[in-house]
């Protein structure tokens, strides 16, 4: 491990420090009166900095420096001992005060508020949250770190900056990987639904595949993205509930088909188009339909459309909804009889 520590009060020694480690143009409000102490821990991979500056700066990551130095090969997980941390990208705005820790990569252009202030930055290669956090958007996270592991990668993190005379590059290696596995254990456990709503989850995810039925297959990233989830993320919160999401995008684009059917505004669609509305190809949503509800699409239209007047009399219809507890072969009674409705639907 290569340890660094500098001490300067020269604005120009700082943006010349600064941009060795990651190029930014920078102001100072009280350039006379600026002070700065930097030390880093570096090795393969692994980046500890510590600075604690006396004066407030502005540093902004231009266009031409993310095409000079893209910086897309780390995320920054920075812990404020001191002061407020504001990172702003366009109008999109992100305060950690200390306390918090936030996280985002440097590849885009942003403007940074850096005041008086006293905070560890800790750069991870990127591939070691990715492989453990998913973000459909660019990765910016501000995460509590006042209770349980928060407080634990708090500790570590200053212990490490610490012992920095005594550790090896082996020891301090080893000692950030424990670190970035304890960071995304925090992105998931905040991330997550609360067990709590964890019995919404399947509702939502049953209200949203309604929702859209017909704009498509439907996939899993698209139903997270919407509802503000990862896709590891929703996938688990159902596994908790004992289903997935395959099982509730079948159910309920079944159910749909199954009213389409029966529904005489539609009995001029073909058993094709209601297969392709639902996503699925014919021989698969036919198979799919009864294995359901015990009749191919077919027989179940022949069969609901047969009842229709014996349900509602000449000129109207009392129940269009169907029993979901349907017996599993084709049942042919000898006079239409009524079906009741589908308390579970």
């Amino acid at each position: 491990m290569q340890y660094h520590s500098w001490t300067t009060d020269h604005t120009d020694a700082w943006r010349d420090l600064s941009d060795s480690i990651l190029p930014m143009d920078h102001r100072f409000r009280n350039p006379g009166r600026w002070r700065a102490e930097l030390t880093v821990q570096e090795s393969r991979g692994y980046r500890l900095m510590r600075w604690d500056q006396r004066g407030d700066r502005i540093a902004a990551r231009t266009p031409s420096h993310v095409r000079r130095v893209p910086g897309d090969e780390h995320y920054w997980i920075v812990v404020p001992r001191h002061g407020v941390y504001t990172v702003r990208h366009g109008e999109d705005e992100t305060r950690t005060p200390p306390g918090y820790a936030s996280a985002m990569g440097m590849d885009e252009s942003c403007w940074l508020s850096v005041p008086e202030s006293e905070a560890y930055a800790f750069q991870v290669p990127r591939s070691e949250l990715d492989n453990h956090v998913d973000s459909p958007a660019p990765l910016r996270l501000v995460l509590d770190l006042n209770t349980g592991l928060g407080r634990i990668l708090s500790a570590l993190i200053e212990s490490t900056h610490v012992e920095r005379d005594n550790l090896s590059d082996h020891e301090f290696h080893a000692v950030c990987d424990r670190m970035t596995e304890l960071f995304c254990m925090i992105v998931l456990k905040d991330a997550r639904p609360p067990e709590a709503h964890l019995t919404d989850v399947a509702r939502l995810v049953r209200e949203y595949v309604r929702n859209h039925l017909g704009t498509g297959k439907l996939p899993l990233a698209a139903a997270a993205h919407a509802l503000g989830w990862s896709p590891r993320h929703l996938r688990n919160a159902l596994h908790q509930t004992g289903t997935t999401y395959r099982d509730l995008r079948i159910e309920e684009t079944l159910r749909d088909a199954r009213d389409v059917l029966q529904d005489p505004a539609h009995s001029d669609l073909s058993i094709s188009d209601i297969a392709f509305r639902a996503g699925l190809t014919p021989t698969w949503f036919s198979s799919a339909f009864k294995s359901r509800y015990g009749e191919t699409p077919r027989d179940f239209r022949r069969r609901r459309l047969a009842e229709i007047p014996a349900q509602g009399g000449p000129g109207g219809i009392r129940d269009m909804e169907c029993d979901d507890r349907l017996p599993r072969q084709a049942p042919r009674p000898p006079q239409p009889r009524l079906i009741g409705p589908d308390r579970r639907a």
